[in-house]
């Protein structure tokens, strides 16, 4: 009887251990949340303080392009439980069946702090799901994402070299002949291809009158539009530095160029930087003084948005985790310390009624609404005006949800376009529009023309001197290949005589003298 109850404890204790270890799996998801993000792109310290609050552990990886990381969920749509795409890879993912919708009854802090300008934008991006679980229902980006960061596109300059004027429109630095071989533009063929639509259609989006019809022209893919933009991007190509993606903020700084194209975010850390103490390409640290402003073309721009997804792989299971996350990251005090890392705009306004504490490099801390720790804090110069100098009054009331003049900040000229880097003003982001995803086929032509538009061009005369020495090597390697079929022939040292001809053979000749 002992030795049947011995074995029943063991068989029991047996299966207890393979249950542990055949559900370990699922216990683990519950306690783990796999975040995927950008690049330098989250201030890494506030996941450690997520785990220290929820006991919820965040794996957290990086992407370096919207296109590596949709490669990345197409192959495996399991891997994270939540990424954090730009608007259009939002949309195209949700389009092909790739995301779930979030439940925003359980996002409370999220929905009393989000601006309620971006609430409005995003809920505008409709488009119809074209596969999966929500097939052919009309939606919009705001059912599946929560916004995390947002911004423009415009020119960063050097206010020594480049005059505002310059840069108040898209074309304005390529006019100006110093300026050749001082300027870059992205390496990125969305940014670039809407850089020559606003060149090649400049005087219709100057007199647009409405966001629609701007977004309308920013937006056009048409064959004769691509073609446009190929053209106008070919003839300012002379005047580039070259194309970048991350390199613009420090040639600036060093003096390589004086101009460049810049996200918003990029501008306000070039503009920081430029200002201070930056690091050079071998690592050490410069001391640098560099006037540098941001500017947003009159024509118009791209309004971006950046947002946390949850993959359509995520399981279900991890519900509490990513609903934790979001809130606590859509916190007033997460979005300070967020926004002061990275230097892009949270679309987190705040709800007016959290304060935060903001500590102060002497110690000292203070407590404020988000908006006097982002805006005020950082920009205001109202107590603090030199009588020489010329002041703007900017009501940002538009983003921070209140009545016209509530939130306003008071700054100097000089520091106006580092301000608009970070919150620009409504009539800025009137004439900026967000642009669509392209279709496969749309891309696949769009591409093509920006491959012709990257690739080397030469002088005709050195296009003809190629030529004629490709020509002289084939004529020469003709030559030398047939060489040995080539016959050569010798000619007789004598002619022959009359009596050779008929076969007789001279043996000696003798002069016979007939005196």
């Amino acid at each position: 009887m002992k030795r049947v109850f011995s074995l029943l404890i063991a068989t029991l204790l047996f299966l207890s251990v393979f249950c542990m270890t055949g559900c370990k799996d699922s216990q683990e998801i519950t306690g783990v949340l796999r975040v995927c993000n950008c690049e330098d792109y989250i201030d890494e310290s506030l996941l450690e303080d997520f785990t220290a609050e929820t006991g919820i552990e965040v794996v957290y990886s990086t992407y370096g392009t919207n296109e590596n990381l949709y490669n990345e969920l197409v192959i495996n749509p399991n891997s994270y439980d939540l990424v954090v795409p730009s608007e259009y890879m939002i949309e195209k993912l949700a389009e092909e069946g790739r995301l779930q919708k979030l439940d925003f009854t359980k996002l409370d802090v999220y929905n009393a702090g989000l601006s309620p300008y971006i609430k409005q934008r995003l809920d505008a991006m409709t488009f119809t799901v074209k596969d999966g679980e929500y097939k052919d229902q009309s939606v919009s980006l705001s059912e599946f994402a929560v916004g995390y960061m947002w911004g423009t596109m415009g020119w960063v300059y050097n206010t020594y070299f480049v005059t505002k004027e310059e840069v108040s429109s898209w074309g304005g630095v390529f006019n100006n002949p110093t300026l050749s071989k001082k300027i870059t533009i992205k390496d990125a063929v969305r940014d670039s291809y809407l850089v020559g639509l606003a060149m090649a259609y400049e005087d219709e989006l100057k007199q647009a009158t409405t966001n629609e019809q701007i977004t309308d022209i920013l937006n056009n893919v048409q064959p004769d539009a691509i073609s446009k933009v190929g053209n106008k991007l070919n003839s300012i190509k002379h005047m580039l530095y070259g194309f970048e993606v991350d390199s613009g903020k420090n040639d600036i700084i060093f003096g390589n160029i004086n101009a460049y194209v810049a996200w918003s975010g990029d501008a306000a850390y070039a503009i920081d930087v430029a200002m201070g103490d930056a690091e050079n390409d071998d690592g050490t640290m410069v001391e640098v003084a560099v006037p540098l402003s941001y500017s947003i073309p009159d024509e118009g721009s791209n309004i971006w948005f950046d947002g946390f997804v949850r993959p359509s792989g995520s399981s279900s299971q991890n519900d509490e985790a990513v609903y934790a996350f979001l809130n606590f990251m859509s916190r007033p005090e997460s979005v300070y310390r967020n926004m002061n890392y990275t230097g892009y705009t949270s679309m987190i306004a705040g709800d007016g009624t959290e304060e935060i504490e903001v500590e102060y490099e002497d110690g000292s801390t203070d407590k404020m609404s988000l908006f006097e720790a982002v805006v005020i804090d950082w920009f205001d110069e109202s107590e603090d005006q030199d009588p020489e100098t010329t002041y703007i009054d900017v009501d940002l009331s538009y983003f921070f949800g209140g009545a016209a003049g509530e939130f306003t900040v008071t700054v100097s000229e000089e520091a106006y376009g580092r301000l608009i880097a970070q919150y620009p003003t409504e009539d800025i982001v009137k004439r900026c529009a967000i642009m669509n995803n392209f279709s496969n086929q749309t891309l696949k032509q769009i591409n093509g023309m920006w491959e012709a538009v990257k690739c080397p061009t030469f002088p005709v005369w050195l296009i003809i001197l190629i030529i004629a020495l490709v020509v002289l090597l084939g004529v020469l390697i003709v030559l030398i290949k047939n060489l040995k079929s080539i016959k050569t022939f010798k000619l007789p040292k004598n002619k022959p005589t009359a009596m050779e001809k008929r076969g007789y053979k001279i043996i000696k000749i003798e002069n016979i003298d007939c005196k």
